[in-house]
């Protein structure tokens, strides 16, 4: 009987022993801190846009017709006032130009007749063989005459668009050498680069300013040299921002690059979609290349705030307390803190601690989920 005691409480030892270490395997490991350190803190406002050239030019006809000759290709570089279309008057447009042309030079010769008969008769009224009132009948003539021509000429600018170009080549040939005439080139406006073009040759184009939707567009240039980003910003960060703000462009189409940029336009109202209020910003960029092209992919970074040589914490080292913003030493002191600027990751301690102090990182909080 004994002997079965002790066996027994040999065992008992031996499990207590097993039992001990066991848990001794399992003790909380120690909690992990971190140190205070100092340094720069930036906030940064992080978002997407689309690059924009800054001045993008459509180019219209101002007369109706149909496409001749395309003289070029998207992707082309032009110069101001090169060749870029012609066209051919569409049948009716030509009349008109060519009926408001015979006025203008019927309406020509009636003014100089209705001047000549003024001035004989002026000498002869001087002279006494005539009235004044037939003099001045005369005279009334040739003014109304002289509006008329006027008038005539105006309505021939009317027809061509406004185009002065045009108007001079027409005023320079007689009704007898407008042959060829119902056709016309169009003009690249600025110097750029072609970045689309919309019309075949064949094709019947409308005016430009003629039609209530402002007639086809025949191409877009656009100056390069010159780029934009249009991004929405949160409405937390856009009042952080101002104008000539300083900011940073990358594009998923040029890796590894960065380019300057500044933030030249922040609109006064701003756009709720899903419950979210957005401001459009825009953004020049101040070093562009010749490797960017419109609506490329934007990725823009602009700082609003930043402290120099300032102490941080990662912001999962602070707890709030009754309101109170509170950092846990590695001694157990619980130490009230007064907080700074603060970005994604860290957060600037402006009071209550100082550089080196070791700060516990509270344990995370178990989800219920993962319960048994």
């Amino acid at each position: 009987m004994k002997k079965a005691l002790l066996i027994i409480g040999v065992l008992g030892i031996a499990a207590t022993v097993y039992w001990a270490r066991r848990g001794d395997s399992h003790t909380a490991p120690a909690a992990e801190t971190v140190v205070v350190k100092r340094g720069d803190v930036v906030l940064r406002a992080t978002e997407t846009g689309s690059l924009e050239p800054m001045t993008v030019v459509e180019i219209k006809s101002e007369q109706a017709g149909e496409v001749k000759k395309i003289h070029v290709r998207a992707g082309d570089v032009v110069t101001m006032g090169q060749a870029i279309v012609t066209l051919q008057q569409e049948a009716n447009q030509a009349r008109r130009i060519a009926e408001a042309r015979a006025t203008i030079e019927q309406t020509r010769l009636k003014a100089e007749s209705a001047g000549r008969e003024q001035t004989r008769l002026r000498a002869l009224f001087d002279a006494g063989f005539v009235a004044r009132v037939e003099w001045e009948e005369a005279e009334r003539r040739a003014e109304s005459a002289a509006i008329e021509h006027d008038l005539a000429r105006r309505q021939l600018r009317l027809t061509l668009g406004g185009n002065r170009q045009r108007y001079d080549q027409y005023l320079k040939r007689t009704l007898h050498n407008l042959e060829g005439e119902d056709a016309f080139t169009i003009n690249a406006p600025i110097a750029g680069t072609v970045i689309d073009v919309n019309v075949e040759e064949g094709e019947i184009v409308s005016s430009g300013t003629a039609t209530v939707g402002g007639g086809t567009t025949l191409m877009r240039i656009a100056d390069l040299s010159k780029m934009w980003v249009k991004t929405k910003i949160n409405e937390v960060n856009v009042g952080q921002l101002a104008e000539g703000q300083a900011a940073e462009i990358s594009l998923d189409a040029i890796p590894g690059q960065r380019y300057a940029a500044k933030v030249v336009q922040i609109p006064p109202r701003g756009e709720k979609e899903n419950g979210i209020v957005t401001y459009e910003v825009t953004l020049e960029i101040t070093d562009a290349d010749r490797r960017m092209m419109p609506s490329m992919t934007a990725n823009v970074d602009i700082v609003i705030g930043q402290e120099k040589a300032a102490l941080y914490l990662p912001q999962a080292a602070i707890v709030e307390a009754d309101g109170q913003a509170m950092a846990t030493l590695s001694g157990g002191e619980k130490r009230p803190v007064r907080l700074g600027l603060k970005n994604e990751t860290v957060v600037v301690i402006a009071e209550g601690l100082k550089e080196g102090d070791a700060v516990v990182l509270p344990e995370p909080t178990p989800d219920p989920s993962e319960k048994d």
